[in-house]
């Protein structure tokens, strides 16, 4: 595996494309934040992972950014990173993918490290075996993201299809943990889980009572002041489900096995067709929580939730929340994100993929969390340029993320990740990147742009850089090239008619040699920023 090749990056500015869909529902049409960044890859996905924060330790090239995390693939797999400035994710400052070969179940997240001051990203994947990458966040305005180490937690062939998950607690990110099924573990197989607190990882450990469970998943929680994690579980035959909870100073410090405290067992009527997804807010006394599946059927995008004690499930696209029956869809991939971050609600936002073959794209609602209704708009808003006019090609192998961050280190957005294969190719998927303001009841933004991939050559140089713009109509494009302090040292414009064209910004041989940005900008809003060495 080759974990350390960067693919090209693909950026454009956040998009706003509503598309009136032909149907009984009420599809409120998108406006958000969005754009597609990924390597280009040819891959299916098992599912996405996302994850979001302030990064408030150390210091960046660019100071304090929010740092956006995606991982995703079969095979041919990668990890994104990208830092924008704070409470501006059109604002992207760097961005970069992690290639990898041959790995799956991708998992993002980050944790304090107090050794060194600094955070670290992490990267949870199966690859001969559960591994654990740890990139450090450093200083360097030309290489911030620093691959540090890998964490063996198995080593034996074969783990190919199952799970491993990871959270981290973004009250402080102290804290972080991950979930894995073992199928070779005596016994008949079960669910381990790893804790770290301040980059400093526990033993692997064994919970008790999971022997043959499969599909974990786990979210952290902070209760009268402590930490705890949460787990949820299957058995084999996707009967039942299984919820608990144990304290993370237990789960840190324990050896060989620690018995959690099972919270609630489910039967559910038309059995379990999805991964399950847990989220719950990260820091509640309350003890709420809530998970989300796919039934058997694939007509059902069920929640299961336990509010003040009252534990309860609800199909959210049935009707019983109020909203129209999404009925003559199949539904897969369910995500969900429990919390609304900084406006401190207790809401529960659920997103999934729906098809009819007329329509097929992702959706998305936010419900009460006592499964009494919806909050805000009475139907199903859809994510931006998440529709093709084709089902997706790997069904039911379709993917949608939401970060399980929601206070304290969380942006202003929920970060939403979603990918499908783009209908104008064969051979390539697209991942894309949405954000949603907290306190909203959709997506929202006012930005329409269509940009496409852009390089920067030759870097590093000399006199003069070239690279290109793509218009969707024509427009005025303006390079910069900016200093580390912020300052413009030279700039071009040039107006262009609808389409790809090359740009050159010439008579840089007087610039003194060092780190730069080149910022592309169309119409007034940045498209692109890359990072470029004067020699």
């Amino acid at each position: 595996m080759n974990k350390f090749l960067k693919a090209a990056s693909l950026l454009a500015l956040p998009l706003c494309i509503g598309a009136t869909a032909a149907q009984a529902q009420t599809f409120v049409p998108p406006n958000a934040y969005e754009h597609v960044f990924n390597g280009n890859i040819v891959s299916q996905s098992d599912e996405a992972s996302c994850y979001s924060f302030r990064n408030v330790y150390g210091t960046t090239a660019w100071g304090e950014v929010d740092v956006y995390l995606a991982g995703w693939g079969i095979g041919l797999s990668e990890v994104t990173v990208q830092f924008t400035k704070p409470s501006d994710p059109s604002n992207v400052v760097y961005h970069e993918t992690f290639r990898y070969d041959d790995a799956s179940s991708f998992q993002v997240g980050a944790v304090y490290n107090a050794a060194t001051g600094n955070t670290q990203i992490l990267v949870a994947y199966e690859w001969a075996g559960y591994k654990i990458d740890v990139y450090d966040i450093t200083s360097s305005p030309t290489n911030p993201v620093v691959y540090n180490t890998t964490i063996p937690i198995t080593s034996t062939l074969g783990y190919f299809g199952h799970r491993i998950r990871l959270d981290a607690q973004s009250t402080d990110l102290r804290k972080a943990a991950v979930v894995y099924e073992d199928p070779f573990s005596p016994g008949g197989g079960g669910i381990f889980a790893k804790a770290c607190l301040d980059g400093n990882w526990s033993s692997p450990v064994f919970l008790s009572g999971t022997n043959g469970e499969i599909g974990p998943d786990l979210a952290l929680t902070e209760i009268g002041g402590d930490t705890y994690v949460r787990f949820v579980h299957q058995n084999a035959a996707g009967t039942q489900i299984n919820s608990s909870i144990i304290d993370f100073t237990t789960l840190y410090g324990s050896t060989g096995f620690v018995t959690p405290s099972f919270a609630d067992v489910h039967y559910p009527i038309n059995g379990i067709g999805s991964k399950i997804v847990l989220d719950c807010k990260d820091a509640d006394d309350s003890k709420n929580w809530a998970y989300t599946f796919a039934d058997q059927t694939h007509d059902n995008v069920i929640v299961r939730y336990d509010y003040y004690g009252t534990t309860g499930d609800v199909s959210v696209n049935s009707g019983v929340l109020g909203n129209a029956p999404l009925s003559g869809y199949n539904v897969y991939s369910p995500t969900l994100h429990y919390g609304g971050g900084r406006s401190g609600n207790d809401d529960i936002t659920v997103g999934w993929y729906a098809t009819n073959s007329g329509y097929n794209g992702y959706l998305a609602l936010e419900m009460k969390p006592d499964g009494t209704g919806i909050v805000g708009y009475p139907d199903y808003w859809e994510l931006p340029n998440g529709s093709t006019s084709a089902p997706y090609s790997n069904l039911p192998n379709t993917g949608i993320a939401f970060s399980k961050s929601d206070i304290d280190l969380t942006p202003d957005f929920m970060y939403a990740v979603y990918y499908n294969r783009d209908a104008s190719s064969t051979y390539l998927d697209e991942l894309h990147h949405a954000f949603h303001k907290w306190g909203n009841v959709v997506f929202k933004n006012n930005v329409t742009l269509d940009l496409g991939t852009s390089t920067v050559y030759p870097n590093p140089f000399s006199d003069v850089l070239s690279t290109t713009a793509t218009l969707k109509a024509p427009g005025t494009v303006r390079l910069e090239l900016v200093d580390i302090t912020g300052r413009t040292v030279a700039q071009q414009e040039t107006k262009a008619d609808k389409g790809t064209w090359p740009m050159q910004l010439s008579g840089l041989q007087n610039v003194i040699a060092g780190t730069y940005f080149l910022n592309t900008i169309v119409d007034g809003q940045r498209v692109n920023t890359r990072t470029v060495i004067k020699k």
